[in-house]
């Protein structure tokens, strides 16, 4: 997902922007910048973008029994299967 989409859905800082995309603030920093110092997002990051793009339209139209389902789920409860 482009850097310009991602910030027209979702109102984030830059330092969010550098967990989402695992990167430095400084990295994220250069993405803004004009001139000779002026980065773009890799793919890499443009693929963080998209999965956080995803799971944050999918948290805001889920139905909420899909909320109650994974607050039960509890890893230590499951049965293991030999």
């Amino acid at each position: 997902m482009e850097l310009e989409a991602f910030l027209n859905s979702w109102n984030v800082t830059r330092e969010e922007l550098a967990f989402i995309c695992d990167c430095s603030l400084t990295t994220v920093n250069h993405w803004f910048s004009q001139g000779e110092h002026r980065r773009v997002p890799s793919e890499g990051h443009k693929q963080r973008l998209a999965i956080a793009h995803h799971i944050w339209v999918t948290v805001a139209t889920e139905p909420s029994y899909l909320l109650t389902l994974r607050t039960m789920y509890h890893p230590e409860r499951r049965k293991t299967v030999l």
